[in-house]
């Protein structure tokens, strides 16, 4: 029930600043240090009295139990602090010398140009790029732009998505351009549908869930500018990390003018522009091995698990990689033994294995899934966790013998189809690509919820479907092209 509630007390004592903070850095990321204690109080007190609860304590418990509730409390705490064009020298790097960089590089089959705004606010920063991309010709020379603005305050993106803004908002922009992207009406100047096409807004939070790279992957650009500096080092490389995996091979990372990446994550090069440092993915085909300090300081195990698997009897189940029903009965059958005593199930350490592999510790994750088969030699959960280790330690061949055990599990694990699509497609191996990406479509289309969803990172199932078919529509470009 929602009202005032008289008795709550309004003053925030030094122990519940500290549960409330640890909650939100954990769970966001965010360090709201003693600066801001009246801001996040307020915040609370907000929050309390829309439910008519008595207490902070209270609200705690509301918070904790309800995600939804935890993004409004985010929507209050976070700064949209943001503008058109803000940095126009590094629009103007964007425009003159990335994306040409790019489109000389591309295929002729790849007619997309991809760019993500990550912590995107209100809306400003990913209509500035797209309109930057649509006045530099991109569409002329036959490309289509696609440009992500994300957030995890569902507040800044609903008034992004609205796509109305003030006359003081546009200050920044020439009147022809104004002209061209913006319709003024009596309340300000709406987007147009010409630029409306171009961007699309999500929710996610940057540090809570490892991104799906099936979905967040395959980025030519990617600006996170004045995001990170709210984070603590752990959050921040980490984030860095999943941005570096995110982005396509000689990609570029955007991050604001006065922050930096040195002493955080050396795996980019560093790229001036007249003055603006960029940060590019280097372009081997070759991924840089993992540095533990310089990537969250886990212990990386850069090997494939190599197995040696006896060809089945006959009238045995098998898969291509090997597995059949009688292994899985003899693991079955051991995995009493093999169950250690502080977790009672597959389950148990297949939680622990994600855990393992949120904190960079792969050798551990990789463990743990496996004594999860030891218990369930098909749940498929384990073999498509091992195949994301895998292509996170530069294993691309482990990777695809790992997502066909996924699917020998579970034909209907959408992500393994998809990831092997795109290693595929990384080999060149197109007519394998396509149909991994049409069974994914075809996957999402007859069993949309199951236990894949699990690692869709907060992302819903229609942006997943989208994004089959994009892959699938440029794999068959790409086959044609042949």
């Amino acid at each position: 029930m929602e009202g005032h509630s008289p008795a709550l007390q309004t003053d925030l004592t030094r122990d519940q600043f500290v549960v409330f903070t640890e909650y939100i850095e954990r769970h966001s990321g965010i360090h709201i240090d003693d600066s801001r204690l009246d801001t996040l109080r307020i915040s609370l007190v907000t929050r309390a009295t829309r439910f008519g609860l008595d207490s902070f304590e209270r609200y705690f418990e509301l918070l904790s139990a309800d995600e939804s509730e935890f993004q409004e409390l985010m929507s209050l705490l976070t700064i949209n602090e943001t503008s058109f064009f803000r940095f126009p020298a590094q629009f103007e790097a964007l425009r003159s010398v990335v994306v040409p960089e790019i489109l000389e590089g591309r295929s002729a089959a790849m007619r997309t140009l991809r760019v993500w705004s990550a912590g995107c606010s209100t809306g400003e920063e990913p209509y500035s790029i797209a309109m930057t991309l649509l006045e530099a010709g991109i569409e002329s020379l036959g490309y289509r732009v696609e440009v992500l603005g994300t957030d995890v305050s569902r507040v800044a993106l609903e008034r992004a998505k609205e796509g109305l803004f003030p006359p003081r908002a546009l200050l920044n922009i020439p009147s022809e351009v104004i002209e061209r992207y913006f319709e003024p009406t009596a309340s300000g100047h709406q987007v147009r549908d010409r630029l409306r096409d171009v961007v699309s807004f999500r929710y996610q939070n940057l540090v809570k869930e490892p991104y799906p790279t099936a979905i967040l992957g395959g980025w030519d650009i990617i600006f996170c500018r004045n995001v990170t500096i709210y984070f603590r080092i752990e959050s921040t490389r980490r984030v860095l990390h999943n941005l570096f995996e995110s982005l396509n091979p000689g990609g570029y990372l955007f991050i604001g003018h006065s922050e930096t990446l040195t002493g955080i994550i050396d795996r980019f090069e560093t790229v001036d522009i007249g003055g603006v440092f960029l940060h590019r993915k280097p372009s081997s085909s070759e991924p840089p091995p993992f540095s533990g300090a310089g990537e969250g300081g886990g212990r990386i195990a850069h090997q494939g698990s190599q197995q040696t698997v006896a060809a089945p009897p006959k009238g045995t189940r098998s898969d291509p990689t090997g597995h059949d029903a009688a292994t899985a009965r003899e693991r079955q059958a051991a995995a009493a033994d093999a169950r250690p005593p502080a977790l009672e199930d597959a389950h148990e350490q297949l939680l622990a294995a994600r855990t393992y592999a949120d904190d960079g510790d792969f050798a551990a994750a990789r463990e743990r899934a496996q004594q999860a088969l030891c218990v369930d030699p098909l749940l498929a959960s384990a073999y498509y966790l091992l195949g994301l280790i895998s292509l996170r330690s530069g294993s691309s061949d482990q990777a695809i013998a790992e997502f066909k055990r996924t699917l020998y599990a579970d034909d209907s694990f959408v992500l393994a189809h998809l990831n092997l699509g795109n290693l595929y497609r990384n080999q060149g191996e197109y007519s394998s690509a396509c149909r991994a990406y049409e069974d994914a479509c075809s996957a999402i289309e007859r069993a949309p919820t199951g236990p894949w969803t699990a690692f869709l990172g907060g992302f819903e199932p229609e942006m997943l479907a989208a994004t089959c078919a994009r892959s699938l529509e440029e794999c068959r470009r790409q086959t044609g092209s042949r």
